[in-house]
């Protein structure tokens, strides 16, 4: 009878756990990986924010199980809540199934912490599932279309205000987000940007206290502040109503949407476990990532906390825990698998836990980013946000299939809408530009040349056109003009080798000059220009007797 290896928790800690026992036990037939989870899909954590913003669409951050382990054959998917565990049978009770285990590996997550505040739970919001992903989601959108039309000035302030609680790398990921969608929130409801308020709260006097380069932290809170956060530090907030937080000080920010990301906690399904627990409702784990006095179970990911040596400072008794991350999920699950497979067949060596740690790289929105690499390399802007891709790249190929890199490439280059990917929106196909950028170029240089070997009208006009289309500049008026002047060169002359000409200014037609050209600027800004000059300002809420 095939013996299991029996894993709770589908996220990174489970689904990287499953993968390894899987190619480790590949050759033996005696066991097999069960893999259990409520969903039938992985959930990419660090991407709910994107989710939550609409940046990206819900399926970006899922990934079906059965796919992912289509060739591991001896990984079995079992969706079901876990409803207990019997440690002397050795046994797994789900809602189907009774299952027998041999190692059982408990990565079943966290969840946020919210330290008993009165109303979080009421009238607050989180961020730590795929469901509170799409809640928050609706949330943002409903409330801030009912505060466009809300009359009441204190119930629209209420309803165009949003609070997030804590700046670690959830909040700030959150808050820059919110500086982009809020872009595309007022152009839909036709309010000022300025209209929509949003709030970052942290108790500490410093944002991102996670990262060890305070100039980094500054960085992203001094972008922040420019892009319109209203950052409250060295303040915490003590209650959450249904139109309001009240801050420490007993002052009110009025809001009906409030994101509660300060702090994580075990899932509260732990402690009715029978298993040590330390902080934050953890499973404490020993040096080789078992269950402090268990012998058969292991623990992994945000629900596993272990001290270790190395990092701990016997005057701080926060210092060298290991963090909830997904390099402390992955280390976890290194410890994990060859201590299973000694267990189980007594090759190798047992493994001490010892933390991989490469660094970090927070994203203020889809523009700009900072990340620590190696605990010595700083980088702002750019690099660092094409850094975090970087790494979001490498646990693609850990976990997932070149199908799945592929899609998430689309996912966030090239199907994003309003401009929100690093590129700000010139790799994007949703302007169905950016493919024609090398024959718009070319174009430009033939158009150029062509005018500059013809006398008159007509070579200075298609010099003129040239180079508004090799800029990007005025790209389909330019076009349609090319168009007309080389039919009439075509008709005076008659050449093959301008027979493009006509054909290639059609398709560039389409808008070409928005992908890497000007008119990626200019365009929006002429369309603004033109419709409140000739049509007028639209707005929210009227009152043309109010002087």
């Amino acid at each position: 009878m095939t013996k299991n290896i029996v894993i709770v928790g589908a996220g990174y800690s489970g689904v990287f756990a499953a993968r390894k026992l899987s190619k480790q036990f590949a050759n033996n037939a005696e066991y097999q990986i069960v893999l259990i989870d409520k969903h039938s899909f992985m959930t990419y954590m660090t991407e709910l924010h994107e989710v939550a913003t609409k940046r990206v669409e819900p399926k970006h951050i899922q990934f079906d199980l059965r796919q992912l382990f289509v060739h591991q054959k001896n990984v079995k998917v079992v969706t079901a809540e876990v409803l207990a565990f019997d440690k002397e049978a050795k046994t797994v009770t789900t809602a189907e199934n009774v299952i027998p285990y041999e190692k059982l590996v408990l990565a079943t997550g966290g969840t946020t912490n919210t330290f008993g505040t009165p109303g979080v739970e009421e009238y607050g919001f989180t961020l730590w599932s795929f469901e509170e992903a799409l809640r928050l989601r609706e949330q943002i959108e409903r409330i801030i279309g009912e505060g466009a039309r809300e009359l009441d000035p204190v119930k629209r302030a209420a309803k165009l205000s949003i609070v997030v609680v804590g700046s670690g790398f959830t909040g700030v990921e959150l808050a820059g987000e919110l500086i982009e969608q809020r872009k595309e929130l007022a152009a839909a409801n036709f309010l000022d940007e300025s209209e929509i308020k949003l709030y970052v709260v942290e108790a500490a006097p410093t944002i991102l206290n996670m990262l060890s380069d305070r100039k980094l932290a500054d960085k992203a809170e001094a972008y922040m502040t420019k892009h319109g956060i209203h950052l409250l530090k060295a303040t915490g907030v003590t209650a959450v109503k249904e139109h309001a937080a009240v801050l420490a000080d007993g002052s009110e920010i009025p809001t009906e949407t409030l994101v509660w990301t300060a702090g994580v906690k075990a899932k509260e399904q732990g402690s009715k476990w029978g298993l040590q627990t330390g902080p934050a409702g953890r499973f404490m784990a020993d040096e080789y990532s078992r269950a402090v006095g268990e012998e058969d179970i292991y623990v992994a990911g945000d629900v596993a906390a272990y001290q270790e040596p190395a990092l701990t400072n016997p005057d701080n008794p926060r210092s060298g825990w290991t963090p909830q991350t997904v390099e402390g999920g992955e280390s976890a699950a290194n410890t994990v698998v060859p201590n299973i497979v000694f267990d189980l067949t007594g090759k190798g060596t047992r493994k001490v836990f010892k933390g991989h740690y490469q660094g970090f790289a927070v994203s203020v929105g889809a523009h700009y980013t900072v990340a620590y690499l190696y605990n010595k390399i700083a980088l702002t802007g750019f690099l660092a946000n094409m850094m975090k891709h970087i790494i979001n790249y490498y646990f693609f190929l850990q976990l997932m299939s070149g199908y799945h890199l592929f899609h998430y490439t689309l996912d966030e280059f090239f199907r994003t809408p309003n401009g929100r990917t690093p590129f700000f929106g010139n790799t994007s196909r949703m302007g169905n530009a950016l493919w024609a950028v090398p024959l718009r170029l070319a174009l430009g240089v033939i158009l150029v040349m062509v005018g500059t070997n013809l006398s008159g009208t007509l070579g200075l006009l298609l010099v003129i056109y040239g180079g508004l289309i090799f800029l990007g500049l005025l790209t389909s008026i330019a076009a349609f003009l090319t168009f007309i002047v080389s039919l009439i060169l075509l008709f005076m002359e008659p050449s093959t080798t301008l027979l493009l000409i006509p054909f290639a200014s059609l398709a560039l037609m389409n808008g070409a000059g928005r992908a890497f050209g000007l008119d990626h600027w200019v365009t929006p800004m002429l369309n603004d220009f033109l419709g409140k000059t000739f049509n007028g300002k639209m707005a929210s809420h009227y009152n043309d007797l109010k002087k």
